[in-house]
């Protein structure tokens, strides 16, 4: 997990683990704030920009803060350009009839025949998406000690005033299904709103205000990077032989289980990139937030992990499976070994790759292209 924590008026930022802390710990910060940026950018998950990282990272702000200026400001940005309006159905007594009279519901309320009621539609911004990015707004203007940032909210909290304030918004609440080709636009601030409410800070009481904790799963994103990394540099990756596979992150679309119970499959498999050509598998691959061990035989990978692969090779009926992890200043240089396994001649591989260098600059890219095209395709990838 990485995120920040905040007990009363101090406050621990917890960084990836791919860094060691030492006397530089203040620049070894900034580029893992950088770098952790440019991976929730790859996801999706986060509207930044380059141009905005230099005065972001001059400012000294921890995660918690950096977050929050970035969808403050984007918010704002999007409101200014006309907020998100739809017909919402409105019930209420009125002395005139409009819209549907609901009449059964006038029966039961003799004493009210002064006034109708009725049902309506009217456009407004008063919307459940927009509900929900108000109570983020609002639990953020509390929970910032960021003057620029809580100016930034305190704007958002009047230009959003015609707006529902609801009393609690899980992540549940703020499901993906919010969004349609109408307000698509928003689907960058929904994905940190989501963020926001899934790393548990949001969810406090106004007396527990001055501690609460801010974190998210680095396996989850360092996944989600990988597979947006490859996707977006297909062509440069992948050997001629994969090009025209179809990449299913999560398996989507080709999801298969190990066993069935009566005419019900249980134990769902979920490869993080599964390579699809028609019905085949040629390549699955899974990533692993975890340290390595170059001495150690088998490199530090754990029997479930690698029992996990055995079942994805087999049920998938995949020759080729690939686990990365990330290189931590232990291993001193990557890694890449290959698992022959038993009674067939299906392969597993484990090999890391360097997120640690400033990859909003474009050598870094390169860097990193190369790297996952020599592990999938190169002299001694899994494709020869």
């Amino acid at each position: 997990m990485v995120g920040v924590v905040r007990l009363g008026s101090r406050t621990l930022q917890i960084l990836p683990k791919i860094y060691r802390a030492g006397a530089e710990e203040q620049q070894r910060a900034r580029e893992a704030t950088r770098n952790l940026l440019y991976l929730l950018t790859c996801t999706g998950e986060v509207p930044v920009h380059e141009y905005e990282l230099a005065s972001l990272l001059q400012r000294d702000l921890d995660w918690f803060e950096i977050l929050t200026y970035l969808f403050a400001s984007h918010l704002r940005g999007e409101w200014r350009c006309g907020a998100y309006r739809g017909y919402q159905v409105v019930e209420a007594e009125l002395p005139v009839l409009k819209g549907k009279w609901r009449i059964a519901e006038q029966l039961r309320r003799p004493d009210h025949r002064q006034h109708f009621v009725v049902a309506y539609d009217e456009f407004s911004a008063d919307n459940h998406l927009n509900r929900v990015f108000r109570f983020v707004v609002e639990r953020l203007w509390f929970l910032s000690r960021d003057a620029q940032n809580r100016q930034l909210l305190g704007e958002l909290r009047e230009l959003m005033d015609e707006v529902t304030l609801l009393p609690c918004v899980t992540v549940a609440e703020a499901a993906p299904a919010l969004l349609t080709r109408l307000n698509r636009r928003y689907e960058p601030l929904l994905n940190l709103a989501r963020l926001f409410l899934a790393g548990g800070a949001l969810q406090l009481t106004a007396g527990e205000l001055n501690t609460f904790a801010f974190v998210f799963d680095m396996n989850q994103l360092f996944e989600a990077f990988l597979v947006g990394f490859i996707r977006r540099h297909r062509q440069e990756i992948l050997p001629a032989s994969l090009q025209d596979c179809d990449l299913l992150p999560q398996s989507h679309g080709a999801a298969l289980y190990l066993a069935r119970t009566g005419t019900r499959p249980v134990f769902h498999l979920k490869p993080d990139l599964a390579f699809c050509k028609g019905h085949d598998f040629p390549l699955l691959l899974d990533a692993k937030y975890k340290r390595l061990r170059p001495t150690d035989i088998k490199l530090g990978i754990s029997q479930d992990d690698f029992y996990q692969m055995h079942a994805y090779a087999r049920r998938y009926n995949c020759p080729r499976v690939a686990l990365i992890y990330p290189q931590t200043v232990e291993l001193g240089e990557s890694l890449y070994r290959c698992f022959a396994l038993e009674g067939c001649n299906h392969l597993i591989a484990a090999a890391t790759v360097d997120v640690r260098t400033d990859l909003w600059r474009k050598p870094e890219q390169e860097r990193l292209v190369e790297e996952l095209r020599q592990i999938i395709g190169g002299e001694h990838g899994l494709w020869q």
